[in-house]
């Protein structure tokens, strides 16, 4: 979503307006299943939608007490991670509902611009990407915004 429309929806309560990074996941999405694939030439403008898009909004996730991120880690015995974002308000009541089941300590909600998403790839060695709505749209990007 739009760091605007965030900042109204805190000040005056009203509905936010939709994330365009996850509508175009959800074209992407819609249109891979009808292909069958998602290597076909048919994806590549929106994924170039995608890549563009992804740097001009905020994402919404999920920090401990400490403040850091909640990590999921990518196997049982390994150390990288990824984080869970959210592209709006719906998707973070539903998708922070579901992962706060799993852990027991306090969570809350912490804004995420791109760039401090590139700040963790820089400072944690361990940290792999991320992914997008992970109990609705489950859409995985690298540490670079690549998928």
């Amino acid at each position: 979503m739009k760091l605007k429309d965030y900042q109204d929806y805190q000040k005056n309560n009203v509905k936010a307006a939709k994330s365009q990074l996850k509508e175009y996941i959800q074209i992407y999405a819609d249109m891979a299943k009808k292909l069958k694939s998602e290597s076909a030439e048919e994806l590549d403008p929106i994924k170039a939608n995608i890549k563009k898009t992804y740097p001009t909004e905020i994402y919404f996730t999920l920090v401990d007490e400490t403040g850091n991120p909640v990590k999921l880690t990518i196997t049982e015995s390994s150390k990288e991670y990824i984080i869970p974002i959210f592209t709006d308000m719906r998707e973070y009541a539903i998708g922070s509902a579901k992962i706060s089941k799993l852990f027991l300590d306090k969570l809350e909600m912490k804004v995420l611009s791109p760039e401090d998403i590139s700040k963790i790839a820089d400072e944690d060695e361990y940290f792999e990407g991320f992914v997008i709505n992970p109990h609705s749209q489950n859409f995985n990007m690298d540490k670079n915004g690549d998928f």
